[in-house]
């Protein structure tokens, strides 16, 4: 071997060794670090006896529930997905949504490339969540092909719009069984509703038809719009209502970022009100809510000083008002996202801006707590009847977990603080009733005893003396249905 070629060898040695070293360091760095946010938490419990934590479950171990979580944005490599990949599965979500993004995969005509998604459905089905994808955006390869990125135009040209089916069908066709939910664009709506409307009408139609001919089992999921009110969704049905064409929604997905995460729902109830107008059979999705966790200038729920505080009460809120109104929902994002403009901290894991993954918020802890406990056995089960103590604000869901009760209780009145101040509350509330009740805070997972007397059951009246409440939902709920692991 010659000197050129051996020290060849050697440098191409030397990169692969630092490239092993550094993967290594970056994917054991978020098992190793622990946030002094997570530590302060951690010291700020209610002032109740400690059981344990929850148990918590990966989503092959949990048959079904609500939740999904985001990985969206691979399709114009704002995150890495091998970076984050091992912490998809043991959060909990049984589903994942996931941009395809045309432009990535037929950057020339004609020629599709398929390795990065084969690997990102292949692995997400591997841990048990499944995938359903959003198909996005436009393609500049192609004349009036519109543009790669959110906010941008729509394919529109013949020759565009030919290029876009054969792209879909060719994608419905490789992952027929395996992905079944497609959602036809990303917020559509972001523009003139006049101008996006008629656009996104005719690529909805042809695109939708085109999946159905392919895989007649596909659920079709439509508008992906920023808000519940927004005013694409009543002009888009009926439209569809006009041209005969609804049997081919089967679910609305909508986002939705308020500050106080209760502030919401006024809009949910209206678009459930006008969807069943048109057809009951369509199912509404929360399909993208997220809050940062530092102030940002620009995106959604920006100019607020969110902090890794504040942003794992905003999750959990967000997640039981979700439920408590019957949606699917999702959380946006697993991963900080690396915009071109701004490193998006909604994520559930901290990034920096090279895409590695440094350690896991509260918020991961949060959400994960949240879908072991909330999976299908758990459903809502109507308004309840409660008086308490206090000036402030307090929100109760009541659920029944197979057949017994499960409460979820909160300070709704705010948006949600960086404070770790309990404040005690007498509360009582009609027809429900416990046995051995265990109190669960759901940022921590650690379940609490309750002594018995702070608690008295009176026929179908159950009343709390001083319960430790706070800005961020916690549980009561059946020791029998609370499986543990200890503290030590």
């Amino acid at each position: 071997m010659s000197r050129l070629g051996l020290m060849t060898q050697v440098l191409l040695s030397l990169a692969l060794f630092n490239w092993v070293a550094n993967s290594l360091f970056f994917h054991s760095l978020a098992e190793e670090v622990i946030p002094s946010s997570w530590e302060e938490f951690q010291r700020h419990g209610p002032p109740l006896l400690s059981l344990g934590h929850i148990r918590t479950r990966s989503a092959s171990e949990i048959k079904n529930s609500s939740w999904s979580v985001g990985c969206e944005t691979l399709d114009r490599d704002y995150a890495v997905y091998d970076n984050y990949r091992d912490y998809v599965g043991p959060l909990g979500a049984v589903r994942a949504r996931i941009q395809a993004g045309w432009a990535k995969c037929e950057k020339a005509k004609g020629i599709y490339e398929w390795a990065w998604l084969d690997h990102v459905i292949e692995d997400l089905l591997h841990q048990g969540v499944h995938p359903w994808v959003c198909i996005c955006y436009g393609n500049p390869i192609y004349p009036g092909g519109g543009t790669p990125n959110l906010g941008g135009g729509l394919p529109q040209s013949d020759e565009a719009l030919a290029a876009w089916d054969r792209w879909v069908e060719a994608m419905v066709k490789r992952y027929r069984g395996r992905v079944i939910e497609w959602e036809i664009w990303n917020e559509p709506d972001l523009g003139r509703t006049e101008e996006r409307l008629p656009q996104y009408v005719k690529l909805f139609v042809r695109t939708a038809e085109t999946i159905r001919t392919v895989d007649p089992q596909a659920k079709i999921l439509a508008l992906a719009v920023c808000s519940p009110t927004s005013s694409m969704i009543a002009p888009f049905l009926k439209e569809l209502q006009r041209q005969d064409k609804l049997h081919l929604v089967d679910a609305i997905t909508f986002h939705g970022y308020t500050r106080r995460p209760e502030d919401l729902y006024r809009g949910v109830v209206s678009l459930q009100n006008l969807v069943r107008e048109f057809d009951p059979r369509i199912e509404l999705i929360q399909g993208e809510a997220g809050c940062p966790s530092v102030e940002h200038p620009i995106h959604a729920l920006a100019k607020y000083p969110w902090t890794e505080f504040s942003q794992p009460k905003w999750y959990l809120r967000r997640m039981l008002g979700d439920f408590s109104h019957r949606l699917r929902s999702s959380v946006f994002t697993i991963v900080d996202i690396r915009y071109p403009e701004v490193l998006l901290s909604m994520g559930l894991l901290r990034a920096n801006d090279n895409k590695e993954v440094l350690y896991k918020k509260p918020a991961y802890y949060a959400v994960q707590h949240a879908m072991s406990v909330f999976d299908s056995s758990v459903r809502p089960s109507g308004p309840v009847d409660v008086s308490y103590s206090g000036e402030r604000s307090v929100r109760v869901v009541a659920c029944q977990k197979g057949d017994q009760p499960l409460l979820a209780i909160w300070f709704d009145g705010e948006v949600p603080s960086d404070s770790l101040d309990w404040v005690p509350v007498d509360l009582s509330l009609e027809n429900v009733r416990f046995r051995s009740p265990v109190y669960v805070e759901l940022i921590t997972g650690r379940a609490y005893h309750l002594p018995p007397d702070s608690y008295r059951q009176e026929g179908p009246r159950l009343t709390f003396k001083n319960l430790p409440l706070w800005d961020s939902p916690i549980l009561i709920m059946e020791q029998t249905q609370l499986e543990l692991r200890s503290d030590q």
